[in-house]
């Protein structure tokens, strides 16, 4: 069966005349006629009775009949679905949320208090296409990913983590850490690579650590007293209210660096652009920012 030839099936089961049905198809009558037949002998079923000049629906065809009209006006509205979708597609802002989810999520909320209209959606696939991206470059601040259209570099201090009750309010050098117990993110995070990389230039060595894949986790842990741990210093939140402290670290270069990017596939949404913008302020407000 072929979808035209099915088609033609659901005119003539309308006009019920196949001369009729011929001219409205702008077909010859003997090719519509010989389409008919071929249906039928596909089906192994009479689709057509005739009466007088005129032909009705067996009751066959009336079934088959019930069952393309919704099938049929299913695949003609294909076309505008397409449309729609992707005109959906170019008014959806996707963000590559690979560091600093919290900051991210932070943004996307403010940005809908202000534009309710505004739709997202949430990639962390490193290699996935997006129209706005955060995530930890290295610490020259080279970017992670090439061929960016614009992008904002935010540079934070990473300090440490204490639990309040040992009444540190900064760390020399981290020699100061050496056989502590450390709680840290998992591996797989861009904010534990830094931290290694960033150990292992100073030669210091982190013991076997606690490792979570939540922040909110390490500050609990922390708090509660089951070691220290590093924590970037706006990124994350504040430590304010919990019972553990925030702890800078004497080394300058000690630091996080992140990059907030419009990728070039951005240029067809133009709500990205300006959630893009936004981005840049409201981390701005709390990064000291400089464009890369």
């Amino acid at each position: 069966m072929e979808l035209q030839q099915l088609k033609y099936f659901l005119d003539i089961a309308q006009t019920q005349n196949m001369t009729a049905s011929s001219k409205r198809l702008n077909v010859a009558q003997p090719a519509l006629s010989h389409s008919m037949k071929k249906l039928e002998s596909e089906l192994g079923v009479r689709l057509f009775d005739r009466v007088g000049r005129n032909i009705r629906l067996s009751r066959e065809g009336e079934y088959l009949a019930g069952l393309l009209n919704p099938a049929i006006a299913a695949v003609d509205a294909v076309p505008d679905k397409v449309r729609d979708f992707a005109k959906g597609e170019q008014q959806t802002v996707v963000v590559g949320m690979h560091s600093a989810s919290k900051l991210v999520i932070a943004a996307i909320a403010e940005y809908k208090v202000r534009n309710p209209k505004a739709k997202f959606r949430i990639s962390q696939d490193p290699s996935g296409a997006c129209d706005v991206s955060m995530r930890t470059v290295r610490a020259d601040g080279a970017p992670a990913v090439a061929g960016p259209s614009r992008s904002m570099l935010f540079r934070e201090r990473i300090g440490v983590a204490l639990p309040a009750s040992l009444g540190i309010d900064s760390v020399g050098s981290l020699d100061e850490l050496e056989g502590r117990q450390f709680v840290m993110l998992a591996g797989s995070k861009g904010f534990r690579r830094v931290c290694d990389e960033l150990c292992a230039a100073r030669g210091f060595v982190v013991g076997n650590a606690i490792e979570s894949d939540s922040p909110d986790a390490v500050r609990e842990l922390i708090g509660l007293g089951l070691g220290v741990g590093f924590w970037p210093e706006f990124s994350w939140g504040s430590l304010e209210g919990s019972s553990a402290r925030f702890a800078p670290v004497a080394d300058e270069g000690f630091v996080r660096c992140l990059e907030a990017t419009l990728e070039p596939r951005a240029k067809d949404v133009p709500e990205a652009r300006r959630f893009f913008d936004f981005v840049a302020a409201f981390v701005g407000d709390a990064f000291s920012a400089q464009p890369s």
